[in-house]
């Protein structure tokens, strides 16, 4: 794996700001140092931000195994960035709400994601995503529709369109545009 320039500065900024610092601060403040992390002058906008980002994200969970024989953890996450002493951070209550981030540091950790990012990975990386967060939004929308929370099962979003669907039918003297929503809510759940 290649030799990462961010390991030492990150390092020494963690020690640094004990209140812990945001990824965005963390950035700002390696850019702020000196550290120009944006080097390709052809990459779009959007690639440089997703190198800048997985360097970075690439450096914390690299130290990890380095800080923790100095006696610290590392809570990693893009709003909150912190180092804990060991011993208070495994007896704390913090260590009940940090999820296990293995598949996260798996990826960051596989240099090859980095090498193979092009403006056109990055695209569809924020396509994705898009795509993920507005059908979730959708959903949410669609669920409302029927009247059911988010944990409905197949029956349950079943029933509640037949109950809507007979009630607003234009056939028997219901709402035309109430009985389409309760359709289209029914067909994007059940897809």
């Amino acid at each position: 794996m290649p030799d990462n320039p961010l390991l030492a500065p990150i390092a020494r900024l963690l020690h640094a700001h004990p209140e812990g610092l945001s990824e965005y601060a963390l950035m700002k403040q390696l850019e702020f140092d000196g550290l120009h992390l944006d080097q390709d002058a052809d990459a779009s906008p959007e690639l440089l931000l997703f190198r800048k980002h997985f360097l970075i994200m690439n450096a914390l969970y690299r130290l990890r195994p380095v800080l923790a024989e100095e006696g610290f953890e590392i809570s990693i996450s893009a709003l909150h960035i912190q180092l804990h002493p060991l011993d208070s951070f495994h007896h704390s209550t913090e260590t009940a709400i940090i999820p296990d981030d293995q598949p996260l540091r798996d990826y960051y950790l596989d240099w090859s994601e980095f090498e193979k990012s092009s403006s056109d990975y990055v695209r569809a990386l924020l396509d994705g995503f898009w795509q993920r967060y507005m059908s979730s939004d959708q959903r949410g929308e669609a669920l409302a529709v029927l009247g059911l929370q988010e944990r409905a099962s197949t029956e349950q979003i079943r029933i509640a369109y037949r109950r809507l669907a007979a009630r607003h039918h234009p056939d028997r003297g219901g709402d035309a545009d109430q009985f389409r929503r309760v359709r289209e809510a029914y067909e994007l759940l059940m897809v």
